[in-house]
């Protein structure tokens, strides 16, 4: 779509823990865009520290249904500052906290 994006099995961390994919996130300047709920927990990972983090709720997680739901709200989260906050995305709405 036109964005600068890796995944992790790109990088290296397929498998890695939830800590380090998103240290790594921050450490490279990336918003982190996941389909794990661990990511959502607030209280777990803080999103202050973060270029913002954005969670996908979507069943079952297909590759068309990821592109249709990124189609969707790629353009209002980037006319967003995320920076710091997390979104959450579903198939009714576009949440931004923080």
């Amino acid at each position: 779509m036109g964005h600068d994006a890796v995944s992790v099995l790109e990088i290296g961390l397929s498998g890695a823990g939830d800590e380090e994919v998103r240290n790594t996130a921050i450490a490279d300047e990336r918003v982190l865009l996941t389909l794990d709920a661990d990511f959502a927990n607030v209280v777990r990972y803080p999103p202050e520290a973060t270029l913002g983090v954005a969670r996908l709720r979507i069943h079952p997680a297909t590759e068309d249904a990821i592109d249709e739901m990124l189609k969707r709200a790629i353009p209002s989260v980037v006319e967003a500052n995320i920076r710091g906050k997390l979104v959450v995305v579903d198939g009714r709405k576009i949440r931004i906290r923080g």
